[in-house]
């Protein structure tokens, strides 16, 4: 996801704007601290440079049980209910062979699938958790959204290939789903349930979790949630430049109830995705982007990004998805505005959030306006911290910014409280 430039169009045809309700106060995050402790075994940027996603995954399954499955979603497409379309999610389970901590659910962000997070997963395993992970409706290797088209005369799949979204909701309503999965999963081992169930989610993954802990509130089957520069409003304008247009996400954007017919799907951003590979490469420096400074993680996410998958559970052939269309602009600025906003108050359980100090992606202020809203019924309940060299993804960021940004957020998991005893 990166900056916009499409945003005087789409202002000029949509002009429908929403409020997003009271705003509570930002409070600035603090610097991380600098810790000697180093409890946790972390992979290294050179540690699996080169390797493919499928040889990560193997790397876990010396200490973990994989498991491939899949769930219904929403349906999508259709008018008020009809001819609306399946929506095949895809997920992976992990089992820990000799598990101590418990589970972690982990969410993706936009345009990622779970091939691009084995490196995480990876370490979460080696940590001692169990790692669950599912792949978003529109991306990864879960059903896309947009109904297909002809191929192109060079057979590129454009459609299967946009960064697409029906519904915001329709993403907290596929978590909640997972994470009912997850449990039932669990209830059957009883040292398992004995162990908490937390989450760690990335960007827009953020913004879901964000919505499903304010959903269930003190319901939650969730002991604590780490969200990494987590997109409680995606940037679309540089600080002090067009501020009309950072208004028209900031205060919810547009909630059409439907979809407009070749306007909705146009994507608004980017030429497609061996475009924008191409251009990364044919670059002098690499490492100019807004999304890390680590080199080798960035071409293996590159790599992952070309993944395939075959089988029964498969939503999707493949995982390849660049340039989000018009649709998914307007539902990320509202499904943010609503993450960020008031109803956070009804968030129970603990929550850390890791703020990139050179995040160009998302407004690091929104991030401080949710912890806000959560503290605002439970003071301390949100904690945040910053760290001024990274970027957006700081998960696949360089040693130096996800070595520490990783340790803080293994030990927040590992204080997370345990279930009460039966």
């Amino acid at each position: 996801m990166r900056n916009f430039k499409f945003w005087k169009r789409a202002v000029g045809v949509l002009a429908a704007l929403g409020a997003a309700g009271a705003t509570a106060q930002p409070v600035a995050f603090e610097p991380l601290p600098a810790s000697t402790a180093t409890p946790f075994a972390l992979s290294s940027e050179t540690r699996f440079a080169g390797h493919s996603w499928q040889a990560v995954e193997a790397e876990t399954q010396r200490l973990a049980l994989r498991e491939i499955g899949s769930l219904q979603g929403q349906p999508t497409g259709g008018f008020f209910g009809l001819s609306a379309r399946p929506v095949l999610l895809h997920w992976r389970a992990y089992r820990h062979r000799a598990e101590s901590r418990g589970a972690v659910i982990v969410v993706p962000g936009f345009t990622e699938g779970l091939t691009m997070y084995q490196e995480l997963v990876h370490d979460l395993v080696v940590a001692g958790w169990s790692v669950y992970v599912m792949d978003h409706r529109g991306q990864g290797f879960s059903s896309r959204l947009l109904p297909p088209e002809p191929p192109t005369a060079q057979g590129d799949d454009d459609v299967g290939e946009r960064g697409h979204l029906d519904e915001f909701e329709h993403l907290v309503d596929d978590l909640q789903a997972f994470v009912q999965r997850v449990q039932a999963s669990r209830a059957s081992d009883a040292a398992a349930g004995r162990r908490p169930t937390v989450m760690l989610a990335h960007s827009m993954g953020g913004a879901v979790v964000s919505r499903y802990l304010a959903r269930v509130g003190a319901a939650s089957p969730v002991a604590a949630a780490a969200l990494v520069t987590p997109m409680h409003e995606p940037r679309v304008a540089e600080p002090g430049t067009n501020q009309v247009l950072r208004r028209w996400c900031d205060d919810g954007a547009v909630q059409l109830p439907f979809q407009l017919p070749g306007l909705s799907a146009r994507r608004v951003q980017g030429e497609g995705f061996d475009v924008e590979r191409a251009a990364w490469w044919a670059q002098p420096d690499l490492a100019d982007n807004e999304l890390t400074q680590s080199v080798p993680r960035l071409q293996r996410r590159w790599a992952d990004r070309l993944a395939r998958c075959e089988g029964e559970h498969c939503g999707h052939p493949h995982a390849r998805v660049a340039g989000p269309t018009l649709r998914w602009v307007a539902q990320a600025c509202a499904g943010a505005a609503a993450a960020r906003g008031p109803e956070a108050a009804h968030i129970a359980v603990p929550v850390l959030v890791l703020q990139g100090g050179l995040d160009t992606v998302v407004e690091p202020e929104a991030q401080q306006i949710f912890c806000a809203h959560v503290n605002a019924a439970a003071p301390g309940r949100c904690t945040g911290w910053r760290l001024p060299q990274a970027r957006h993804s700081v998960l696949v960021e360089t040693d130096a910014q996800r070595g520490p940004a990783l340790q803080a957020v293994l030990q927040f998991l590992a204080a997370a409280p345990r279930p009460p005893a039966p």
